[in-house]
């Protein structure tokens, strides 16, 4: 069995070998005979018309073959480097139409800052008046530090970008026609607060609120037509609101009062003075002292009886003792 194997072995051997030959003489052949193609010669000749001087010459195929390859490699490189050229200056000139439009974009974002600054500028006022009015004049000053801090980044402003600034421009418009009513009603708001009871008259602490109480002298239930603020005798009274005093004197169970008309048809009293510090017929600043707290007339203690009085009724006066409304 071995022996049979390497018998089909070595004829499997051999006829590769044979065949490995025999190709290898028909590649052979068939390079000789492409070699041979090549070198035969073709006889180029020029003939002039007197036939005297024949020029002759002769040219093999491989020749021929290597100036035709490079005539196809140079129109080749050509046509492609037209193609290329063509290609570049397209792209050049969608460039130089891109960057006309980001020119004209860039032009028009300047006229809207420009408008938009003007703008800002417009509404400034109106806003630091709004914002003091709410913050106070010492936060006022610091409202714009954290934009004046900000530094300008230089970036590329798009198509879209510039209508955003063209809908903040009409928003902004409309919002200072806004400011500028809101503004109008605080200032109308702050003049009137300005002009109305609006202060607590003393300092001390509340001992008998407004309406219907136990009677401080031991009669039932009465009716009490303002406030009553327990200080120290002597303690300063303000006035609450400007306006001019209609009296000032002894009034019955007030006993020293002081009376104050002010705009709006409101009136102030404050009752049970120990001192009067105005007169009748004067002009009184908010904020001014018109007397000092005592217990005159029907009194158990010193206090300063504080009544608000609104077209002639007594209102209470609780709201009104702030700062603000």
């Amino acid at each position: 069995m071995k022996i049979r194997i390497k018998q089909y072995q070595n004829k499997l051997k051999l006829k590769m070998i044979e065949q490995f030959f025999f190709l290898k003489k028909k590649n052979s052949i068939r390079w000789k005979n492409f070699v041979d193609f090549g070198h035969q010669k073709f006889t180029i000749m020029f003939i002039p018309h007197n036939e005297k001087n024949i020029f002759n010459f002769q040219i093999s195929k491989f020749t021929i073959f290597f100036f035709v390859f490079l005539f196809v490699g140079v129109i080749s490189i050509s046509v492609f480097a037209n193609y290329s050229n063509s290609s570049t200056q397209k792209e050049e000139k969608t460039l130089i139409t891109s960057y006309d439009k980001l020119q004209q974009q860039l032009i028009e974002f300047e006229e809207l800052t420009e408008e938009l600054t003007d703008i800002v500028d417009e509404i400034k006022p109106e806003i630091e008046n709004l914002y003091e009015l709410t913050a106070g004049p010492d936060e006022a000053e610091k409202l714009w530090e954290m934009f004046n801090n900000q530094k300008n980044s230089k970036t590329l402003v798009t198509k879209e970008e510039i209508v955003k600034l063209e809908k903040v421009q009409n928003d902004l418009l409309s919002t200072t026609k806004t400011a500028n009513s809101i503004a109008n009603f605080l200032k109308i708001r702050e003049s009137i607060t300005q002009k109305t009871p609006s202060i607590i008259p003393n300092h001390g602490h509340i001992t008998s609120l407004f309406g219907w109480r136990r009677s401080p002298f031991g009669y039932g239930r009465d009716f009490h037509t303002g406030i009553d603020i327990a200080a120290p005798s002597g303690t300063v009274i303000k006035a609450t609101a400007p306006g001019i005093v209609e009296s000032a004197g002894l009034a019955g169970g007030y006993g020293k009062r002081i009376l104050i008309k002010h705009e709006f048809g409101y009136q102030t009293i404050y009752g049970h003075c120990s001192k009067i510090a105005v007169r009748k017929g004067m002009k009184i600043k908010k904020g001014q002292t018109i007397g000092y707290v005592g217990m005159t007339g029907n009194s158990t203690g010193n206090h300063c009886h504080y009544e608000i009085r609104l077209g002639g009724n007594p209102i209470n006066p609780y709201p009104y003792m702030s700062s603000a409304w």
